[in-house]
């Protein structure tokens, strides 16, 4: 039976999908078992999930080595954002995460979210509500602003992009205002 880890570092910023930091590989059991997720996407360039362990747990690994604080690089966010919004759209859930859950995850998951139809400025709002500490770098905040106005160029969208200040303003919300106690059941 899986062992209970309560304390893990994801939140859920949409019902499938889970943004956070690393997790001993030791809970991919409970992740499989007790939060349904079945697939894994690891933005670290420093480590690497162990893709052996996940597969035995029922867990597929996409990795997509990127530097801490620096942005993924535009064709690996195409692809992260392809892979996850598919297993999404078939009603998989998936975990988005690296080593802390706060910049390179964060900018996949917002990608995604816009992939999936949320506005920038909409999908940063909802995030950083479920997941206090989403806090991406000036290049990642750039970069998820770039690849959104492509995505809106591409199929047409009515939005706007929202300047990078605006954007900034959201994720360092944290800073004017800090985050409540420590919630002890944010996994669930």
């Amino acid at each position: 039976m899986s062992r209970p880890f309560r304390r893990l570092n994801l939140d859920w910023v949409l019902p499938s999908l889970a943004v956070g930091g690393r997790f001993p590989i030791e809970a991919a059991e409970h992740l499989a078992r007790k939060l349904g997720i079945r697939y894994v996407v690891d933005v670290r360039v420093e480590e690497r999930d162990d893709e052996h362990v996940l597969r035995e747990h029922g867990i597929t690994l996409l990795h997509l080595p990127t530097a801490d604080l620096r942005a993924i690089r535009r064709e690996l966010i195409d692809d992260g954002v392809a892979w996850v919004t598919q297993r999404l759209e078939e009603g998989h859930k998936v975990y988005i995460h690296c080593e802390h859950g706060v910049g390179r995850s964060a900018l996949l998951a917002l990608c995604c979210m816009v992939a999936m139809g949320h506005p920038p400025l909409e999908a940063l709002t909802l995030a950083k509500k479920q997941r206090w500490q989403m806090s991406p770098s000036s290049e990642q905040l750039r970069t998820f602003r770039a690849w959104a106005e492509d995505w809106r160029a591409r199929h047409g969208l009515p939005w706007q992009v929202p300047e990078l200040n605006a954007l900034a303003d959201i994720a360092y919300s944290h800073l004017r205002n800090p985050p409540p106690a420590e919630d002890t059941d944010n996994e669930d």
